[in-house]
């Protein structure tokens, strides 16, 4: 009853998004309707909402390929509504450990990197011209070339993630340690503190408000990068069940899939919001904030 009460006060209070909302899902379903089937299968180009959560909901059950739990349609099992959900679960489990696992590599190789780059000019001058180059190449045009030296494979996909949102940890590091005021500095070296005990005393927690901002741009990146490598190459995962949709027409489910990427999206950053909040609770709020 609390979650209820929160969302009619949050509906309320956004009234005006909530009613631009309910404008597109009623825009989409008159679409639907209106728009000519396609020549290609029965499928409708622009695929109503009864349809996506009807025959496309149920057809997903086609990715299903373990002899457990629910029919096989390949094997000549039927289409069924408990194959789709298993078909969704372990699809999405693969993507999200790849997008996981990407993410905190990358995540910790930037920002290690990024702190090198500010420790030591030497290190930067070294570094920082082939680290600013890499960072400028095309992400989606680099995806076969990761295939070519890692395979389809796991790894490969994980890699590529990593690779992607590291660019941008590094430069937000970079930025973040550049932004922290100097008084801080000096007023720790004038109390005796060793280059070491400023970095973890003072400017560490200084970039960490700045920081995630970079969080919140390599999630969204995160999430391009990964359902990007599983389209082009890897097996399985949910970029794969698009493509698998793409190949014969089924607009219904790549409609479906597209709505499960962008649940997992929004709750990938809320809980990022979330985290955030417990990090730096110590950090003054905004009137109204």
């Amino acid at each position: 009853m609390g979650a209820i009460r929160r969302l009619g006060a949050g509906l309320r209070r956004d009234w005006i998004s909530a009613m631009v909302v309910i404008a597109l899902i009623v825009g989409w379903e008159i679409a639907g309707h209106m728009a000519p089937r396609s020549p290609l299968r029965e499928s409708p180009i622009v695929p109503p909402w009864e349809f996506i959560f009807g025959r496309a909901l149920t057809g997903l059950s086609d990715y299903w390929k373990i002899e457990m739990w629910a029919p096989v349609p390949q094997l000549g099992g039927a289409q069924t509504l408990l194959g789709a959900v298993l078909a969704l679960v372990f699809h999405s489990a693969l993507t999200l450990f790849r997008l996981t696992v990407g993410l905190v590599l990358g995540g910790l190789a930037g920002v290690l990197l990024g702190l090198a780059l500010s420790w030591s000019s030497r290190v930067r001058k070294l570094v920082a011209p082939s680290l600013h180059l890499a960072r400028m190449c095309p992400l989606l045009a680099m995806i076969p070339l990761f295939q070519f030296w890692f395979g389809a494979t796991n790894w490969a996909a994980i890699v590529f993630v990593a690779y992607g949102v590291g660019v941008i940890y590094l430069i937000g590091t970079v930025n973040a340690v550049a932004n922290v005021p100097a008084r801080y500095i000096e007023n720790a070296r004038v109390l005796g503190a060793s280059r070491l005990r400023i970095h973890r005393s003072i400017i560490l927690p200084a970039i960490l408000p700045e920081l995630f901002s970079s969080v919140f741009l390599t999630l969204g990146l995160a999430w391009s990068a990964v359902i990007g490598a599983e389209y082009i190459g890897v097996e399985s995962g949910i970029g794969r069940m698009v493509i698998w949709s793409e190949y014969f027409s089924n607009t219904g489910r790549m409609a479906l899939i597209t709505l499960v990427i962008l649940a997992y999206a929004m709750a990938s950053f809320a809980l990022c919001r979330k985290l955030q909040e417990r990090v730096l609770a110590w950090t003054p709020k905004r009137p109204g904030a």
